[in-house]
């Protein structure tokens, strides 16, 4: 819940430059939202409600193929079925809608797009940094496209002659002609700079009339278009997005809905009541949004601008008040669809852990920053779980938590809550931009063990990571089994460096032992960023879970040595991709004893993944100590290792049951040294406590 509204879409991830295509994902009537975030590469689906809204319905994302560059929905086979369109080396590639019965699924049937061109037949040139417009112009029931030229100076007719050729067909489709060297007269310049009066129609050459205004000068590759009628005179125009521009302009069209199109005059300010401006790079979509039959506006950046703008508001919405053939567009919000989700604009990392004492685990969140007068400054969202154990009520409590963001000049603030003193308490560590450092700072939690936590910024502590920099993710876990807190880092390129902890609980100091833990080394492809170390199936032996830069998300064996690889677990190894720059966290947030996944993405919202697996519950039995002792040597002059059947943390009690050495975490059929040191002589007892068993054995104790 934020500001007492409950968001009916709270775990969709954040978007940020989006492209807005409509579909029937379900049987019943109604068409739904399919949006590309071209920031991350990931497709959403919005289920439309019978009220005009939409709900975030993930299930149908995995029959989408992997589009990148751009995406677009339009049917171009008339079977009332929209078909996609999306990026191929320099080109596109087109699937056929093949969904039936509610099952949504799509048939490539050209990879890449060819056309007819001025040497015969070649792939249809798409740009990377492109948008083209696909739309049937001349109204003679086949999809053209309109897209840039190389150089980005003007459009390109590409005409579909599919129904010139067959006109009987039932079916049109996808046979294309390059119609000439531009189209519609006109070069754009720049943001606001156009040149008319251009001969498009001269057999592919172009001849600039005498006393022509504007530069001429070819822009830089990278434009959007969208192709409507504005203005209700029956032609149709053209939005036009420049990579370099804030603006977004409107061309209009004084010719015909063909090859010989005109455009005379453009509009820099479009709608001329509340222009759309952008971060960057606007690009348009003409669809019904609120279901009343009329065809509205959207727009948003076509590329990710990181750190200049608020990625919270981006999705701008327009109204059409007016009709399809007049339309009159009324700007309604600058936040679609990103108000009904968790949207904290870029880079979302949450930790969970319990925060306020009451048993169950809260939220924090960092995230990129937000603008101020002063540049962007980052602080920690922190949300209480209001709910209860089974059924968890994340209530927002602050949007700076700790007044991090008054305190520090800091941005990408990533948290993440452990014990880093062996107390039993959670402390927070905080690690930040500052500038061109990171900075690691360790808050000691000062409150007494099971009651709310109680952190001092004022007091935290400086962390010095070794070969931990900018844009690498940090993970602090108990790798050897010691106790004590060590140091993974999951760099850019993919690899993940180890560095033990070769100081103490309360002066930790890292050391590297190994640049390839694991056995994650360089790779392009995985890159894995963020780890969590987590047991998710209760069997007491941890996991560990890997969010890759690129959205996969991958489950392995926490290797048993440092020095051992991590074992791919193939069960989990098909989880749908949630967005790029994935950032992990897990706590059991629904009761049934299993961690579940808190995702945080690039584009600065949460996912939410429950634990679906089959909890493994472990029996401990009672061993033959003459044989199999898991405390030894006894009697001991200091030091003892523990050997349990199963993980848990590891006390000294005395013969009163006084806890007289805090615990330390052994793991299962491991050798874990204790150190009895400080204790007087006499007789102890040694108690391993794990999730589901216990044990305990007597030791003595003679120096």
């Amino acid at each position: 819940m934020v500001s007492g509204k409950t968001l009916p879409n709270a775990f969709a991830g954040g978007l940020n430059a989006c492209q807005f295509s409509k579909m029937r994902l379900n049987d019943d009537t109604r068409d739904d939202m399919v949006v590309f975030d071209r920031a991350t590469s990931k497709v959403s689906t919005f289920v439309a409600q019978a009220d005009g809204s939409y709900r975030y319905d993930p299930s149908y994302e995995t029959a989408f193929p992997n589009p990148y560059n751009w995406m677009l929905l339009v049917d171009f086979d008339a079977d009332g079925r929209r078909d996609l369109f999306t990026a191929a080396t320099a080109g596109m590639r087109v699937f056929r809608n093949t969904s039936s019965g509610g099952k949504v699924s799509f048939q490539l049937v050209a990879d890449p797009l060819m056309v007819e061109g001025f040497s015969g037949r070649q792939a249809l040139y798409a740009g990377p940094t492109d948008l083209p417009a696909i739309s049937d112009l001349d109204n003679d029931g086949d999809i053209d496209i309109i897209g840039a030229e190389v150089f980005g100076r003007n459009p390109i007719y590409y005409q579909n002659l599919s129904r010139d050729k067959n006109p009987n067909s039932a079916a049109p489709g996808l046979d294309f002609k390059r119609n000439g060297d531009c189209w519609g007269n006109f070069f754009i310049n720049d943001c606001e700079d156009f040149t008319f009066g251009i001969n498009c129609q001269g057999g592919g050459r172009i001849a600039t009339p005498a006393g022509a205004t504007g530069s001429a000068r070819p822009a830089h590759s990278g434009l959007a278009f969208t192709l409507a009628d504005t203005d209700g005179d029956n032609r149709k125009d053209l939005f036009v997005g420049h990579v370099g521009c804030l603006n977004l302009t409107r061309a209009r069209n004084a010719g015909t809905n063909n090859e010989r199109a005109n455009f005379t005059s453009v509009d820099t300010k479009f709608p001329a009541n509340d222009p759309i401006n952008m971060p960057s790079f606007p690009a348009v979509f003409v669809e019904d949004v609120d279901g009343d039959g009329i065809r509205d506006l959207l727009a948003s950046p076509n590329d990710a601008a990181r750190g200049l703008a608020d990625y919270r508001a981006t999705n701008w919405f327009y109204r059409n008040t007016g009709t399809n053939a007049a339309p009159n567009y009324q700007l309604v919000q600058k936040n679609f669809l990103q108000d009904g989700m968790l949207d904290l604009g870029e880079n979302a990392v949450p930790a969970l852990g319990d925060l306020d004492g009451d048993g169950d685990a809260d939220l924090l969140v960092g995230h990129y920053g937000t603008s101020t007068a002063n540049g962007a400054r980052a602080g920690l969202w922190y949300f209480e779980n209001k709910g209860t154990p089974t059924d968890p009520a994340f209530d927002l409590i602050t949007t700076d938590y700790l007044s991090i963001a008054q305190s520090l000049t800091a941005t990408n603030t990533h948290p993440q809550l452990i014990d880093v003193d062996g107390n039993q308490s959670l402390d927070l560590v905080l690690t930040a931009q500052t500038g061109r450092n990171v900075q690691v700072r360790v808050l000691l939690n000062q409150a007494p063990r099971g009651t709310a936590a109680r952190f001092s910024l004022a007091e935290a502590k400086l962390l010095t990571i070794p070969k931990f920099l900018s844009g690498d993710k940090l993970t602090l876990t108990d790798v050897e089994r010691d106790g004590l807190i060590d140091a993974l880092v999951g760099s850019q390129d993919g690899s993940v460096l180890y560095h033990r902890n070769t100081g103490t609980t309360t002066n930790p100091q890292f050391t590297q032992q190994n640049a390839e833990f694991g056995g994650f080394r360089e790779d392009p492809v995985l890159r894995a960023r963020s780890l969590a170390v987590v047991d998710l199936n209760g069997d007491q032996r941890p996991e560990l879970v890997v969010g890759g830069q690129y959205g996969s998300l991958l489950l392995y064996r926490f290797p048993d040595k440092p020095d051992q690889p991590a074992t791919l677990l193939d069960s989990l190894k098909t989880l749908n991709p949630a967005g790029w720059g994935l950032s992990v966290s897990a706590a059991d947030l629904d009761g049934d004893g299993l961690p579940d996944l808190m995702l945080g993405t690039v584009a600065g919202g949460i996912r939410f993944v429950k634990n679906t697996s089959e909890k493994v519950i472990v029996t401990a039995t009672e061993p033959d100590e003459s044989t199999t002792p898991w405390v030894f040597p006894n009697p001991t002059d200091r030091f003892v290792t523990v050997r349990p059947p199963f993980d848990g943390q590891a006390e000294i009690l005395n013969l009163s049951g006084q806890v007289v050495q805090a615990g330390t975490w052994v793991r299962a059929h491991n050798e874990t040294k204790l150190d009895l040191g400080g204790l007087d002589d006499g007789t102890y007892l040694i108690r391993v406590t794990g999730q589901s068993s216990m044990r305990v054995q007597k030791i003595v104790l003679w120096k």
